[in-house]
């Protein structure tokens, strides 16, 4: 599992959220765990949303939901953790 570019700079970019600075990749990631979620249990988040364009962000690989959800919240994890 390898990220994309666009992920690795994202991480160094900033948003404000509530108030409190927060990175871009880790609103997406956290964006992008809510939304698989929802996918897995047989939703589609918005008319727009398409789980290649998450797979491509984040570099995810694999066909099965579970799995996919595992890999968003690995992903997530580390960002808490760094």
């Amino acid at each position: 599992m390898g990220t994309s570019k666009r992920f690795e700079e994202d991480k160094n970019k900033f948003i404000q959220y509530n108030g409190t600075k927060m990175s871009k990749a880790f609103y997406n990631t956290a964006i992008s765990v809510r939304d698989l979620k929802l996918w897995k249990a047989g939703m589609k988040p918005h008319r727009h949303w398409f789980v290649t364009d998450v797979k491509n962000y984040f570099g995810l690989t694999g066909r099965d939901k579970q799995g996919l959800v595992d890999q968003i919240e690995k992903i997530r994890d580390e960002l808490i953790n760094k």
